[in-house]
C-alpha cells in the first residue's frame, strides 16, 4: 500500500510541478505573441486547469504524503516539517490572493477588450506570484530528494 501511495505522490507532483512550470513558459511565449486576444484565453484557460487539475494534484499529493508520514517517516523531520510548511503557504496564496484576482482580471478582459490595462495588471501580478510559487514548489521538490536534516 505504501508503494501505492508513493505513486499518487510522485504523479501528482509532477502533474503540479510541471504544469505549473509549463504554465510559466506558455504564459512567457503567449506574452510575445503579437494576438491580444490570446493573453486572455490564456489566463481563463489556466485559471480552469488549476480549478480542475492542479487543485486536485495538490491535494492528493498532500493527502499521500501524509499517509506516509503517518507509516513511514516523522512530522519531527526537517524537511517533512519544511515542504508541509510550503505546501500550506502556496495553497493560502492559490486560496487568498490568486483565486479571487482571476474573476477581476476576466471581467476586466470582458469589460474592456483583450487589451485591458487592468486585466493586464493583475494578471502580470499573478504571473509574479506564482513564478514566487513555483520556486517554492522547487524547494519542496528538493527537500522530498535530499530529506536534508538541521544537526
Amino acid at each position: 500500500m505504501y508503494e501505492l501511495v508513493k505513486y499518487v505522490h510522485i504523479v501528482c507532483a509532477i502533474v503540479w510541478v510541471g504544469g505549473a512550470t509549463y504554465s510559466q513558459v506558455l504564459g512567457v511565449i503567449v506574452a510575445r505573441s503579437g494576438d491580444p486576444t490570446d493573453i486572455p484565453k490564456l489566463a481563463r484557460n489556466l485559471a480552469r486547469i488549476g480549478t480542475m487539475v492542479f487543485l486536485p494534484a495538490s491535494v492528493l499529493l498532500f493527502l499521500a504524503g501524509l499517509f506516509m508520514t503517518v507509516n513511514r517517516w516523522s512530522f519531527q523531520q526537517t524537511w517533512i516539517s519544511i515542504a508541509m510548511g510550503l505546501w500550506l503557504v502556496s495553497v493560502i496564496i492559490g486560496a487568498m490572493y490568486v483565486g479571487p484576482r482571476l474573476p477581476r482580471m476576466a471581467a476586466a478582459f470582458d469589460t474592456d477588450g483583450p487589451t485591458s490595462g487592468a486585466g493586464l495588471g493583475i494578471l502580470r501580478r499573478i504571473i509574479l506570484v506564482s513564478r514566487a510559487e513555483l520556486a517554492m514548489l522547487f524547494v519542496i521538490v528538493g527537500l522530498m530528494v535530499f530529506k536534508p536534516t538541521l544537526s
